[in-house]
């Protein structure tokens, strides 16, 4: 049966962003980290309100105090984007982390790319593999991408023509934008060019049997 929540998220979904708030605000202030975690995404985008990132922040802090890791991702990407804050790379990786131990896909890729840069943490090749094999397990063509590229180069993990292949094509497969499916063409082709027809057909049928793993959490 339909709720307060319910009705509110409804009111959303068809763009009534001042029922929605109205909705939310009550649930928010009771308690229900759902409703804190939209109200600060209302706040963030300017939805039903002018955009206030002081408001978002306030309650993301509370949704992801309660556990809620896309209040925990969100806070991430107001410290990364400078959102109304002073960029802060340690405290985006601090709550990317903490989204991305629940499983949270988004979370996962991002402290990923953190781990592989040095933002915020330092510069470790077998945590950033260790957070794209997490994210690309989950479905994400990025991470597949990205962790393919790690197989074929050996970094962070060991040198696996088989399996670079395999991340390199779901992650093709399944990209989202041209520049990732370019990104993932271009690394298959030079991989390729040192492979037995016999790597290639066994990279094949894993890609075949592959199936998404839905997400679970965790530390590394």
């Amino acid at each position: 049966m339909a709720g307060p929540f319910e009705d509110a998220a409804a009111a959303y979904k068809r763009g009534d962003y001042e029922s929605a708030m109205r909705l939310y605000r009550p649930l928010a202030d009771q308690g229900d980290a759902r409703a804190q975690n939209s109200l600060g995404r209302m706040y963030l985008r300017g939805q039903g309100a002018s955009r206030d990132y002081r408001e978002a922040m306030k309650w993301f802090r509370r949704a992801a105090a309660l556990g809620i890791p896309d209040a925990q991702y969100n806070l991430g990407e107001i410290y990364l984007r400078e959102y109304g804050v002073t960029q802060d790379l340690v405290e985006a990786a601090r709550w990317y982390a903490r989204a991305a131990e629940q499983g949270h896909v988004a979370a996962q890729f991002t402290l990923a790319v953190l781990y592989t840069i040095g933002g915020g943490v330092s510069k470790n090749p077998q945590k950033a593999a260790y957070w794209f094999d997490r994210a690309a397990t989950q479905g994400n063509p990025d991470a597949q991408v990205e962790l393919g590229i790690l197989y074929g180069t050996g970094r962070g993990v060991p040198k696996d023509a088989v399996t670079a292949y395999k991340w390199l094509t779901l992650g093709q497969t399944y990209a989202r934008t041209n520049a990732v499916r370019a990104k993932a063409a271009g690394s298959l082709a030079r991989l390729s060019k040192d492979m037995t027809p016999a790597q290639i057909a066994e990279a094949q049928r894993q890609v075949s049997e592959w199936k998404a793993i839905p997400a679970k959490g965790g530390r590394s």
